[in-house]
């Protein structure tokens, strides 16, 4: 019999493994969540004693658009006048808050010309008139508004960047 019981356990101790928890996630927690890569989320109750401690939760972040907006007056005396308006939470905001720049800087017969959200906005003006780009960042929008500016206008230079990118929400 005790024979038996040493083969019995030997078996045992053979075929036994390692635990671990679900798919990589500590004890208390278990995966899920739709974001890229591993989420752990605590299990309801796990943790929790009488000392008011508990197991931290896990907040997703979002992203909140942000616009921009360029508004121009070519017609105002002493030159043209640029209104512009970056990081704001919608178009509407920030095409009137580009028209307001533009008449704070004497612009009179102010228009929109480009709003954006997201992303860099760049401005190069040559001789007779504006070439306005977005891009993912300042210096693509840069060149690009100096290729676009150079193809149609002469002394083509730089004139205005700004960016308005998403801004995390709390």
């Amino acid at each position: 019999m005790l024979v038996k019981s040493r083969n019995i356990f030997a078996c045992l101790l053979f075929f036994s493994t390692t635990v671990q928890a679900e798919q990589g996630c500590p004890d208390g927690l278990y995966p899920g969540g739709a974001a890229p890569g591993q989420i752990c989320i605590p299990m309801p109750g796990y943790g929790i004693s009488g000392n008011g401690v508990s197991t931290p939760q896990v907040v997703e972040s979002r992203w909140m658009t942000r616009w921009g907006a360029l508004t121009l007056d070519v017609t105002s005396a002493g030159g043209s006048k640029l209104g512009r308006a970056e990081g704001l939470s919608s178009k509407r905001k920030a095409e009137k808050a580009a028209l307001a720049d533009c008449r704070t800087r004497g612009g009179q017969n102010c228009v929109v010309a480009h709003a954006y959200y997201d992303q860099c906005v760049a401005v190069a003006w040559g001789d007779t008139r504006p070439a306005i780009v977005s891009a993912v960042n300042s210096e693509v929008a840069s060149r690009m508004a100096l290729e676009k500016c150079n193809g149609s206008d002469a002394n083509c230079d730089m004139y205005y960047t700004g960016c308005s990118y998403p801004e995390r929400a709390q």
